[in-house]
C-alpha cells in the first residue's frame, strides 16, 4: 500500500519569520490581539519562550500559507468562558446536513510548540466566524438515521458541539507538531473533512476527551510519535460519527498511524452510513490505513456504535448499517496489562473486537505480555467477532436511567484475515482459540434484574489465515 509518507507534498515556503518581542505580552493581560495584528503583517509568526502564561480570548486562527512557531516550553490559557478552540484555519465547512464538497478552501498552514492548557467545551463569543459560532452558541442541531433534524440544544449541559483545541475543517496541506495539550476538556486535535495533513510529536497530558479525533471526509493524513493520556480514544477515525457532537462525515482514506505510546486509552475505528435530510445517504467506509508501533493501548474499537443518549431522549441517533473496514493492517502492537472493563462499564473481550463488515484486515506483530495461559483464563482473544451489549447505568438504581450503549442486534462479518507473529510473552502462538473467534448474542430475559439487555446480533467470519 503507497502510504501518505510517498504523498504528501510541501508546506508553506516562506522562512522568514516574524519575531514578537517578549516586552509584547503582559502577565495576565488577553494576548489575542497581539497574536492576530502579527499574522495579519506576516505569513509566518514566532512566539518566544515566556516566564507566564499567554492568556486566549479566541482562537489563533491561520489562513492559507501561514505559519505560527511557539516556543515549546511557552504556556497559552484559554479565559474562562472563552470555549476551547484555541487554534483554527480560517474557512471551516459546516458538513452536519449535506455533503461536505470535496474542494478545501484552506491551504499550506502550521503550528508548532506550545503547551496548551484549560481549553473547555464551547466556542468563544470573540470568534466572529458564523460557522463556528454556528457550531456552538446555535445549539445541537444535527440529522438522525431517518433524515429527520432534531435539536438537542442544551444536552449534557452543553449548547453546541464537540470541537478540538485544535480545529481543522475543510483544509489541506497542514502540519500540527511539537505542542502539549494539558488538562483540557475537548478533542485535543479534531480533524474534519481535510486531506493531505501531518499531526506529530504530540503529548496529552491528561486530556479529559479524544486525543486526535478525525472525522470523514478525510484522506492521506499521517498521525505519528504522539504519547500521554487522554482518557478516551487517543486515536479515532470517525468515518462516520453521533450527529451531535460530528460537523462533517465520510470516508476515511489512506491513513497511516505510528509510534504512538497511550497510557491504557482505547484506539477506534467508527463507519457506518449517514442519512441526510430528505433521504439522501452517504457511505462512511474506513479503507486503506495503516496502523504500525502501537504500545499500551488496551483495546482497539472497529465497531459500529450509536449515540449513548439515543436510549434516554428517544433519539434515533445511529448507523442503519454496520459500516465497512477494509484493507487496513496493524504492525507491531504491544499490550502489556489487561483492561477488563473499560470506558462506560464496558467490558473488554479482546484487544480487537470488531463489529463491522471487514474485509482484508493484516495483524503482523501483535505481541501480549502475558503468558498464553493467564490471556485465555481472563476470557480474553486478539481478536473478536460479533456486536456487544452493555448497559450504562450512570451510577442510577432507577432502571429508567440506563443506557444500551451499542446495538445489539447487528449482524457482522470479518473476511480475508490474516495473523503472523502472535506472540504471548515472548513466545510464538498460532492456537485460532486465543487468537480469533466470533459469538452470537441472546435476549437476556432477566433484564434488568440482571445486565446487559443482550439482543440477537452475531458475528461471521469468512477466510482467514495464521502463519
Amino acid at each position: 500500500m503507497q502510504t501518505p509518507i510517498d504523498i504528501i507534498g510541501g508546506k508553506s515556503s516562506c522562512s522568514t519569520y516574524l519575531a514578537i518581542p517578549a516586552e509584547a505580552f503582559k502577565e495576565g493581560v488577553c494576548a489575542s490581539e497581539t497574536i492576530a495584528v502579527a499574522l495579519a503583517s506576516s505569513f509566518a509568526v514566532e512566539i518566544p519562550k515566556l516566564p507566564f502564561p499567554l492568556r486566549l480570548d479566541r482562537p489563533i486562527v491561520l489562513s492559507s500559507g501561514q505559519r505560527i512557531s511557539i516556543h515549546p516550553e511557552t504556556v497559552l490559557h484559554m479565559m474562562d468562558g472563552c470555549g476551547g478552540i484555541m487554534v483554527r484555519n480560517a474557512n471551516p465547512a459546516d458538513g452536519r446536513f449535506h455533503p461536505l464538497p470535496a474542494e478545501r478552501l484552506d491551504h499550506d498552514m502550521l503550528v508548532e510548540g506550545g503547551i496548551w492548557e484549560f481549553a473547555e467545551s464551547g466556542v468563544s463569543p470573540s470568534d466572529s466566524n458564523a460557522v463556528i459560532q454556528a457550531f456552538g452558541t446555535g445549539g445541537r442541531r444535527f440529522i438522525d438515521s431517518n433524515g429527520n433534524e432534531t435539536n438537542a440544544a442544551g444536552s449534557e449541559g452543553r449548547g453546541g458541539y464537540l470541537l478540538g483545541v485544535f480545529f481543522f475543517c475543510n483544509a489541506r496541506n497542514f502540519t500540527i507538531r511539537n505542542v502539549t495539550i494539558r488538562r483540557c476538556n475537548f478533542y485535543g486535535i479534531l480533524i474534519a473533512g481535510c486531506d493531505d495533513f501531518i499531526i506529530e510529536d504530540i503529548t496529552f497530558d491528561h486530556n479529559k476527551m479524544d486525543g486526535v479525533h478525525i472525522n470523514g471526509p478525510s484522506s492521506y493524513g499521517i498521525v505519528r510519535r504522539m504519547k500521554g493520556k487522554t482518557g478516551d480514544d487517543f486515536v479515532a477515525l470517525n468515518a462516520w460519527d453521533w450527529g451531535l457532537s460530528a460537523v462533517t462525515f465520510g470516508p476515511i482514506h489512506h491513513m497511516f498511524v505510528q509510534d504512538i505510546d497511550c497510557t491504557g486509552d482505547e484506539i477506534r475505528l467508527l463507519p457506518g452510513r449517514k442519512v441526510f435530510a430528505g433521504g439522501e445517504t452517504l457511505d462512511c467506509e474506513i479503507h486503506d490505513c495503516h496502523y504500525q508501533h502501537i504500545r499500551n493501548a488496551y483495546c482497539f474499537k472497529l465497531y459500529q456504535q450509536p449515540n449513548c443518549q439515543n436510549d434516554l431522549t428517544g433519539w434515533n441517533d445511529k448507523s442503519p448499517i454496520p459500516g465497512v473496514i477494509q484493507n487496513v493492517t496493524f504492525e507491531d502492537v504491544e499490550l502489556n496489562a489487561l483492561t477488563d472493563v473499560g470506558l462506560g462499564e464496558v467490558k473488554v473481550t479482546a484487544l480487537f473486537e470488531i463489529c463491522a463488515d471487514c474485509d482484508n484486515l493484516s495483524f503482523d506483530g501483535i505481541h501480549i505480555a502475558l503468558s498464553l495461559s493467564d490471556f485465555r483464563a481472563a476470557g480474553m482473544r486478539v481478536v473478536e467477532v460479533g456486536p456487544k451489549s452493555s448497559t450504562w447505568k450512570r451510577g442510577f438504581t432507577d432502571t429508567k436511567m440506563w443506557a444500551e450503549l451499542f446495538d445489539p442486534n447487528l449482524v457482522c462479518t470479518a473476511k480475508n484475515l490474516s495473523f503472523k507473529n502472535i506472540t504471548f510473552a515472548g513466545k510464538a502462538c498460532s492456537d485460532k482459540q486465543a487468537i480469533i473467534g466470533c459469538h452470537r448474542l441472546q435476549p437476556n430475559p432477566d433484564y434488568p434484574h440482571t445486565t446487559p439487555k443482550g439482543g440477537t446480533g452475531y458475528g461471521v467470519i469468512g477466510a482467514l489465515a495464521i502463519f
